[in-house]
């Protein structure tokens, strides 16, 4: 879908009460121009285009909810929907980042309020030297450990590591001790910090 075309229904969905409100005004208006049609005056045209303007105000929310089904904005999303909405954008179309050599930042477009933050330094290290088998069967054995947090509004949601590899030449999750599986946050969240 076009990216204009999702923020207009963004922000239909976002602005659905006041559109309404709209709605609401111009049906009134159609009815009074109505009344006064049916009374002999020649403004047809007029009561026509009224009721055109409300039946739009009207159902433009219910068109943005078909084009863009159980969406709400993420500022009005719960901290569990936040993280099963996460792994449903784009890393490309959907994200921005900085990055510089002691930090890097990545945030969602639509709402940069959501957003990846890491240090490569100091507290942002988990671990300098991962000695974790899956870690070091690469040609470079070195393997570091990095912090990777997730806020909203600068508040602080989740956090979790990326081991980066083969001499940093990629970032991996680690999976989990028991199953050796990597979870689906866990693996989007390497993609959208490695673009």
């Amino acid at each position: 879908m076009d990216k204009r075309l999702k923020l207009i229904w963004m922000w239909i969905k976002k602005y659905k009460h006041p559109l309404r409100v709209l709605g609401g005004i111009f049906f009134g208006m159609g009815l009074l121009a109505a009344f006064f049609w049916i009374s002999g005056f020649d403004i047809e045209p007029v009561a026509f285009s009224l009721g055109m303007m409300s039946s739009l105000f009207l159902a433009s929310p219910s068109v943005a909810e078909y084009f863009l089904p159980d969406r709400k904005p993420v500022r009005d999303m719960s901290f569990e929907e936040i993280l099963d909405f996460i792994p449903k954008t784009d890393p490309s179309e959907d994200w921005h980042g900085i990055s510089r050599e002691w930090a890097s930042e990545r945030f969602l477009k639509e709402d940069p309020r959501l957003r990846f933050r890491a240090k490569f330094i100091d507290d942002g290290i988990h671990c300098e030297d991962s000695t974790e088998d899956w870690a070091n069967r690469h040609p470079d054995k070195r393997a570091t450990g990095y912090w990777y947090e997730l806020y909203y509004d600068g508040a602080f949601l989740d956090r979790f590591i990326l081991v980066s590899v083969d001499g940093g030449r990629a970032d991996l999750p680690p999976p989990d001790l028991q199953t050796k599986e990597i979870s689906q946050f866990d693996y989007h969240s390497q993609r959208y910090m490695t673009i």
